[in-house]
């Protein structure tokens, strides 16, 4: 690069006063935002334009010296990077080049012009490049930071209680009292697939947590409060379901949906489930990917999970007895004679047709169909808890 004659020099040291001056003006009429920021970000921001135009003086007039970009942000607290955006900065940096680039110039010899202008668009290049690496280091600093909070929240709705857990979620950026599901995949992510997903996430949800733990990852979903909607729109709880399909679509390996439960605080149970349907999906061989956590819980049941029984006899046992005795034992009948509608009718004395009825009943009633073999599993489960539930304990 062509050093500046030390006439050049000289004229740009008496005039740097003037181009500091000047630039601060200039910024404080293009840019409306600087003017409505508090006084005290505007004060570091006009120290940060004074040590840049007063570096870049210092710079030209080293022989074969040359300036570190990066000091000039020394001057100015972190925090200010949560203020003003690295777009803003960039602006600021583009309008006190454009100032020095245009009067610095004319204080020179008009051999050094070119030589001036060739300068300034080098330096303000690289001061660029350094304002995009501070921002670069404070967002990877607070994506670790938020990162840590997630993995918290989430440790909380497993171990720790309903108001702990919602109190750990808040502190981790969670505002919204709706309705909430979770996700557990078994898959891997680095952490640009992370901050990829977390922005997936928040592209179809309210909230939402992302936390990696070791070969799974947990993903937790909240939808907006339920305001007066006509009858035939979806609810929220229909709409976090349906966010959590096109979600759970897009991960890799064996992923498994939770309930919907009302809200935060009670997203540990529907991570729970996510979770204990994760661990028994080898029990279905033909489980479908991704599968709904309530779909697992025959081998839920049988791995012990403690919620499965209590989910089987909510969903299940307890719809069944409301229809009345007779459906129950219509259904425990039936399953117990292998799916057999005449042996059915002879046992309970009764046409094959009122079998088929009842079933038909049941099936509409409830959601799960006798007939079929899955859901015949699940029914007869439902059946046994619920005997269970009822025997008198010693």
């Amino acid at each position: 690069m062509d050093q500046l004659s030390p006439s050049t020099v000289t004229a740009l040291r008496h005039a740097q006063n003037t181009l500091i001056e000047h630039s601060l003006d200039r910024i404080s009429t293009a840019h409306p935002w600087y003017r409505t920021l508090p006084a005290a970000s505007r004060d570091q921001i006009d120290t940060v334009a004074r040590l840049g135009v007063t570096m870049f003086v210092d710079s030209v007039g080293e022989q074969g010296g040359t300036a570190d970009p990066s000091g000039i942000f020394n001057v100015a607290p972190i925090a200010l990077t949560g203020t003003v955006s690295l777009e803003q900065t960039l602006d600021l940096v583009r309008t006190v080049v454009d100032v020095v680039e245009e009067e610095a110039p004319d204080v020179a010899p008009a051999a050094d012009h070119d030589a001036v202008r060739v300068q300034v668009l080098t330096f303000g290049r690289d001061v660029g490049f350094a304002a995009a690496k501070v921002y670069a280091r404070v967002a990877e600093a607070r994506g670790a930071w938020d990162a840590r909070l997630e993995a918290v929240a989430v440790d909380a709705m497993l171990h720790d209680s309903a108001d702990d857990a919602a109190t750990r979620a808040g502190t981790a950026g969670w505002r919204g009292t709706g309705p909430v599901l979770a996700i557990v995949a078994h898959t891997v992510l680095d952490a640009m697939a992370t901050s990829h997903l977390r922005h997936e996430c928040r592209q179809y949800v309210q909230d939402c947590l992302v936390s990696v733990h070791g070969d799974s990852v947990i993903v937790v979903l909240g939808g907006a409060c339920a305001p007066e909607r006509p009858v035939d729109e979806p609810t929220p709880e229909s709409e976090l379901a349906a966010a959590a399909d096109r979600i759970a679509a897009g991960l890799d390996g064996a992923v498994v949906i939770g309930p919907v439960v009302p809200g935060v605080a009670q997203a540990g149970r529907s991570l729970r489930s996510a979770l204990a349907g994760l661990r028994a999906l080898p029990g279905w061989a033909d489980a479908p990917n991704p599968v709904r956590a309530d779909d697992l819980l025959p081998e839920r049941l049988l791995a012990g999970d403690p919620l499965a029984a209590e989910q089987i006899q909510v969903l299940v046992t307890e719809p069944l007895r409301a229809m009345g005795a007779l459906y129950e034992e219509t259904i425990a009948t039936y399953l117990a004679l292998g799916r057999s509608l005449e042996m059915t009718a002879r046992a309970l004395f009764v046409h094959a047709n009122t079998v088929r009825y009842r079933l038909g009943r049941v099936s509409q009633q409830i959601g799960w169909d006798a007939t079929d073999a899955r859901d015949g599993l699940v029914l007869h489960l439902a059946v046994i808890v619920g005997r269970l539930a009822a025997a008198p304990t010693e």
